[in-house]
């Protein structure tokens, strides 16, 4: 998909906001999202998706970019993540992540295997993206590394299932898990490709039922209902990461 101006502001307006919002101290330094968008755009990478929480012109938004020139880490498209927002949600971040083909899924790569870039709107410089963005290729090893050992890791049965139990709790607080909740449902994946008992593969079945909802289950009350998306970015981010986190340590 080609994203023009034009289609970006349609879907996240926030990326052109030419100033922050007004709840914001006067200590606050505004970091325009459009620029970084220019940058990353001039050095090779090109936008592959953006989305908002919200639609107000100063909300946490997201964007996705791809350089060509950059190998596939296993099954998957090397990604740079910007975040950003212009109300003081979010902390202006630029990491690494990885999209999946199969399922067109997003993951986000942890900060203990990326290099990341954090920035709480007190100074920007554009040479700091830029070389961040060159350190990318360097960062594949330690990547595809991490990829590897989750697709040579095969999981028995009870390990599956070990690995299930430990993820709910990503996606459900202490305490407020559903008690119908079917582990073999979450299992069960939506593709016969992913009918393989790897722990990567395992893993993105989890994600994706996490992130874009649709389990059905029966709530504490005994009410049915389905698992809702994730719609906030927020939210997203931190239970791919703790998956990740999570699948790394049955390596």
């Amino acid at each position: 998909m080609l994203y023009t101006p034009e289609l970006i502001k349609s879907t996240a307006p926030s990326v052109f906001a030419t100033s922050p919002s007004q709840k914001m101290s006067d200590k606050y330094v505004f970091v325009p999202t459009f620029e970084i968008l220019e940058n990353f755009e001039r050095e090779g990478w090109q936008l592959s998706s953006v989305k908002q929480t919200g639609r107000g012109e100063h909300g946490v938004h997201e964007l996705r970019f791809r350089n060509g020139e950059l190998p596939k880490v296993g099954d998957s498209i090397v990604e740079a993540i910007i975040r950003n927002s212009h109300n003081g949600l979010a902390t202006f971040s630029v990491s690494a992540g990885l999209h999946r083909l199969v399922c067109s899924n997003g993951l986000t790569v942890p900060t203990s295997l990326s290099e990341s870039f954090n920035l709480r709107h007190q100074r920007f410089d554009l040479d700091e993206v830029k070389q961040l963005t060159e350190s990318f290729a360097g960062r594949l090893p330690v990547i595809q590394r991490s990829v590897d050992r989750m697709m040579n890791k095969e999981l028995t049965l009870p390990e599956k299932i070990q690995f299930i139990k430990k993820a709910i709790n990503t996606r459900w607080k202490t305490g407020t898990v559903p008690p119908t909740l079917d582990v073999m449902e979450i299992m069960y994946p939506k593709r016969e490709e992913d009918n393989k008992n790897d722990l990567w593969t395992v893993f993105n079945v989890v994600q994706e039922k996490f992130i874009k909802g649709g389990l059905e289950y029966q709530t504490q009350r005994g009410r049915k209902t389905s698992l809702r998306g994730l719609s906030s970015i927020m939210a997203v981010n931190q239970v791919n990461t703790k998956l990740w986190e999570l699948a790394e340590e049955m390596c």
